[in-house]
């Protein structure tokens, strides 16, 4: 029996010359005492005698190898780990990783500093971060130190590599498994983790490189895999609803009026919702300066918009106007008149308008555009 603090649960299926450096990796820069379970999906005899081979090294204390005959897809090829492990976290790892020094560390940190916090990805290629040209991975995972205990929240984590807590899973078991072979499994896990008080976030201190989905490029199915599996979780928890939020009165840093007003938009972006802000605030100020200045996380389904607070009413609608991709489901209007004036524009931006402050309006705009297609 090993003293594992974290249970790491890696799946595999072929692909030899990904798992092979993703283990090397995991090995030089995993600190925190481990258990390595390597689930295997049905892989050609050479995979399987290589995997037979991999010996504990460092904090990885042990390792089980759990063979499976057949693909048995992802969410029952992680559920078969998720299921023997038994430590305080477990880190769900795809096979085409690349780790870097603190990653886990950094994953627990951040998972230990809010007893709402229950999933937590670490930054990664996945997110968009990429070291710069010439600049190793090790290099860049150093130069971001300084944000080590700083999180962002987020509507969903991704399962590439997914910390979970063991409160989470006592109260929700694994992955769905009417989930077809991929795709929206983590999605469905992060909307149930939610659904109970827990909070899906973004670790900005650590950070794995992700090669990104080379286990199912080649598989044909792929595209019908996607659209079915989308078409399940939207009828389940409804499709991603855009909230665009004029604000035209200034946003004032550490106010009180800012508290409640984020605390207010919050509880929409945790209904599986972006919301687009529009408001005049200082200069040098960002969005997550502003939550942070009132003591709250902040949250990347909030999106920022700086406009001038002299023209706040029609450069809002004008940039709401402009909007021709991905359209506005809903527009939260701040006043009356503003209302009315975007609702004799229906016909441009396609939104439903309702005022900021009618939470019951909202509400029945945002169940019917949620279940629309």
């Amino acid at each position: 029996m090993t003293s594992s603090v974290c249970d790491l649960v890696l799946l595999s299926w072929n692909h030899l010359e990904e798992t092979q450096p993703c283990l090397e990796s995991l090995f030089e820069c995993t600190r925190t005492p481990s258990r390595l379970f390597i689930v295997d999906n049905g892989s050609e005899p050479p995979v399987r005698a290589f995997l037979a081979t991999v010996k504990p090294r460092g904090a990885i204390q042990e390792i089980v190898l759990l063979q499976n005959e057949t693909n048995e897809g992802f969410p029952r090829g992680m559920n078969r780990g998720i299921h023997a492990s038994s430590a305080p976290f477990v880190c769900l790892l795809n096979n085409d990783l690349r780790f870097t020094e603190g990653w886990l560390e950094e994953l627990i940190r951040v998972a230990q500093s809010s007893p709402t916090v229950g999933v937590v990805n670490p930054s990664s290629s996945t997110f968009g971060s990429h070291p710069p040209k010439g600049m190793s991975l090790a290099a860049f995972a150093a130069s971001r130190q300084g944000l080590r205990g700083e999180y962002t929240e987020v509507g969903m984590c991704i399962g590439f590599c997914m910390l979970i807590t063991r409160e989470v899973l006592q109260r929700l078991g694994g992955l769905s498994e009417e989930i077809e072979r991929c795709f929206f499994e983590d999605e469905d896990f992060c909307m149930r983790a939610q659904g109970v008080g827990f909070h899906n976030v973004v670790a900005a201190g650590s950070y794995v490189y992700h090669t990104e989905h080379q286990s199912v490029q080649t598989l044909p199915e792929r595209q019908m895999l996607f659209v079915r599996n989308k078409a399940w979780c939207d009828g389940k928890w409804g499709r991603r609803i855009r909230i665009a939020w004029p604000r035209l009165q200034p946003l004032v840093p550490r106010s009180d009026e800012l508290c409640q007003w984020l605390q207010q938009v919050m509880q929409w972006v945790r209904r599986r919702t972006h919301v687009y802000v529009f408001a005049p605030f200082p200069a040098g100020q960002t969005g997550e300066r502003l939550f942070r200045s009132v003591g709250l996380i902040p949250h990347a389904d909030v999106h920022w918009y700086r406009i001038p607070a002299a023209f706040a009413p029609w450069a809002a609608a004008g940039l709401i106007l402009r909007r021709t991709k991905k359209h506005f489901d809903i527009i939260a209007a701040p006043d009356m008149a503003w209302a009315g004036r975007m609702r004799s524009l229906r016909w441009w931006h396609r939104a439903d308008v309702a005022l900021a402050d009618d939470e019951g309006a909202l509400t029945v705009l945002w169940k019917h555009r949620s279940r629309s297609q």
